[in-house]
């Protein structure tokens, strides 16, 4: 019986015809980011714009300091479930339409490229890239996805500040856009990684890192509880990548993962990716920001005791280098798992 089960899981669960859809989806969304670029500013995944361009506007609105906690509390359930429903909508829809028409196989990994984020990431952080390096300054419209993207308000900080914020973009980015999706899809298929992606799609909308009044509360648990296993893997995935990348430290990287307290981000402000990136770069990252709704968000600095926060064009340069090798490294651990089956 023990070893049927495990025949039932191995075979259900990191099944060669899974592996092989995550990898395909995967080099589909180089190409879909790249093609449309970020929609309408927004970077992360195109389920997630979608999202917020059908809730997103409702979900701000019902944000009302002046309501008590409890209230807070309530509505904000009440946009998880609105998220959550519509997401299942999406899921089953997509589901279907798989059984229905595979277009030769490619119908499962298009659906699944739609609630990851690659191409689209990288060409935010290229065009943040190419105003630091060709204009010596950042000029108008060159930062706007990056702040849409990370609901950070740019113009309330300095080129320094600026520069964190899309370093911290490709922690985040790869965790909740790449690893997390994957692993429930690799466990529970298409409408596992769509039902995820919508209660990140909510919490994303209404947290603000956990420094939301209450509203946003529920959405940051509920995906905490089903994020905290991803995160360890993406951290391990970006210190692997550190080693590959020129001046970033693995050891250093490491060595974050185990830091104290005051040394590591919360898991509502990035977690142990961020931490890492901070760490491998040796550069503190996080700090007070406001948000694009007003609201200041008083985060922890993160990073070892010799990091400086004067983010510079080379350290933003080695985390879009690293990003892409993390990225490299999730498509050879899939392929390694499709060898074990050959």
């Amino acid at each position: 019986m023990d070893i049927s089960f495990s025949d039932h899981f191995l075979t259900s669960i990191a099944s060669p015809d899974k592996l092989n859809v995550a990898i395909i989806a995967l080099i589909l969304n180089i190409f879909i980011g790249w093609l449309f670029g970020a929609v309408g500013g927004n970077a992360n995944p195109l389920l997630w714009a979608f999202l917020n361009r059908f809730l997103g506007g409702f979900a701000r609105k019902t944000y009302n300091v002046k309501r008590s906690v409890s209230s807070l509390h309530f509505r904000g359930g009440i946009i998880l479930s609105l998220y959550i429903l519509t997401t299942a909508v999406l899921a089953t829809l997509a589901y279907l339409l798989t059984k229905q028409f595979s277009l030769a196989g490619f119908m499962e990994p298009l659906f699944l490229s739609l609630v990851l984020c690659s191409g689209s990431v990288w060409g935010a952080l290229f065009k943040l890239h190419k105003a630091l390096k060709g204009q010596g300054k950042l000029v108008g419209g060159s930062y706007f996805d990056i702040a849409v993207s990370t609901r950070t308000n740019l113009n309330t900080t300095d080129d320094h500040g600026i520069i964190r914020t899309g370093i911290g973009f490709v922690a985040t980015s790869f965790d909740k856009g790449i690893i997390a999706p994957l692993f429930w899809y690799l466990l529970g298929g298409l409408p596992a990684a769509f039902i995820y992606a919508g209660i990140m799609a909510a919490r994303w909308a209404i947290a603000k890192e956990g420094f939301a009044k209450g509203i946003g509360h529920l959405s940051l648990g509920i995906e905490k509880l089903l994020g905290i296993l991803p995160q360890i893997i993406s951290a391990i995935i970006l210190a692997l990548a550190a080693l590959l990348t020129p001046s970033a430290g693995i050891t250093r990287s490491l060595i974050g993962m185990f830091s104290g307290k005051g040394e590591r981000a919360s898991y509502a402000e990035g977690g142990l990716p961020l931490t890492v990136l901070a760490w491998g770069l040796g550069v503190s990252l996080g700090g007070p920001i406001e948000d694009t709704d007003g609201s200041v968000l008083k985060r922890a600095w993160v990073g070892s005791p010799k990091s400086t926060a004067r983010a510079e064009i080379i350290h933003l340069r080695m985390a879009i280098y690293l990003n892409i090798m993390a990225f490299i490294l999730t498509i050879a651990l899939l392929l390694g798992g499709v060898m074990l089956y050959a």
